[in-house]
Parts: C-alpha cells; sequence; structure tokens
C-alpha cells in the first residue's frame, strides 16, 4: 500500500495543535480537493473529495472512522471509498512548552481492476497530496501562534 510520511514543527503548545488536530471540520477543509466534510458522530465522518489525477477528475464520499484518538498524543482513522481504501495517523511531540512536533502518516490504495498499476499512479500523487495538506495545517497553526503571540 503506498505511503507517504511528512514531518514538521510548530511554535504552538501541545494542547493548541491538538485542539486543531482533532477538529475534523477544521482539519478537512484543508485537504486538497475537500468539498466538505459532514460528522456523523464522535468518531465517524463523510468526507466529499474531488481527486484529480492527469486529465482525470473524480468526486467521492470517503467515510471515515477514528480508530485511535489518544490526547495530546495520536490519532489515527481509517477512510473507504469507491475503489479506494486510505488510513492515516497523526502523533504529535511536546518538544518544549511552546513547541511541538506534527508527524503525518497516510497509506492509501486502490481496489479493484488494474489496482497494482493505479497503485502505482496512486503513490506518486499521495506524496503531493500529503506535501500540500500538511503546508496547509501548518500555515495554518502558524497563523494561530501569531494571533496568539
Amino acid at each position: 500500500m503506498p505511503s507517504k510520511e511528512i514531518v514538521f514543527t510548530v511554535d504552538l503548545p501541545i494542547r493548541s495543535v491538538w485542539a486543531f488536530m482533532s477538529d475534523r471540520r477544521e482539519v478537512g477543509c484543508l485537504f486538497p480537493g475537500c468539498k466538505g466534510v459532514e460528522i456523523i458522530n464522535d468518531l465517524d465522518s463523510i468526507w466529499t473529495v474531488k481527486f484529480s489525477i492527469g486529465p482525470f477528475s473524480r468526486t467521492l464520499q470517503m467515510k471515515t472512522h477514528t480508530t485511535e484518538m489518544k490526547k495530546l498524543e495520536r490519532l489515527s482513522w481509517t477512510a473507504h471509498g469507491e475503489n479506494v481504501t486510505a488510513s492515516g495517523t497523526v502523533s504529535l511531540e511536546k518538544l518544549t512548552d511552546d513547541e511541538t512536533e506534527v508527524t503525518y502518516q497516510i497509506e492509501a490504495h486502490v481496489d479493484g481492476k488494474f489496482h497494482m498499476l493505479q497503485d502505482i499512479v496512486i503513490a506518486e500523487q499521495l506524496g503531493e497530496v500529503a506535501r500540500k495538506f500538511m503546508k496547509a495545517v501548518k500555515e495554518r497553526l502558524e497563523w494561530t501562534a501569531e494571533s496568539e503571540g
């Protein structure tokens, strides 16, 4: 299954980073191609995401489920959509009282015909999507740090 990991630090206390990262609506609006997040309950939501690969694009409903939520440390999730399965983890580490390290891991796999070929394409796209997503998250967190400071 293709995967990608992004690590960055932000000048915010771990509680502030956790509050943002555990808010699915706030984080979801920053995911590349996300058109909306519908919260079903404490653990489940539906993300509507437009994916583009080359000249092809498709909007999918991704049913997500939070599989782990260890406050101030880690949250993990799975997502399933038409012929796509994904999972991810966000881990936080307190470096100082005002600095937090964020590690974001994501995996994705295409099911169905030609899945091996499609996984190759997904592997390339996954890196770009993860970088754009974490860049947007980092910028939002840095904006929050500036407003608090």
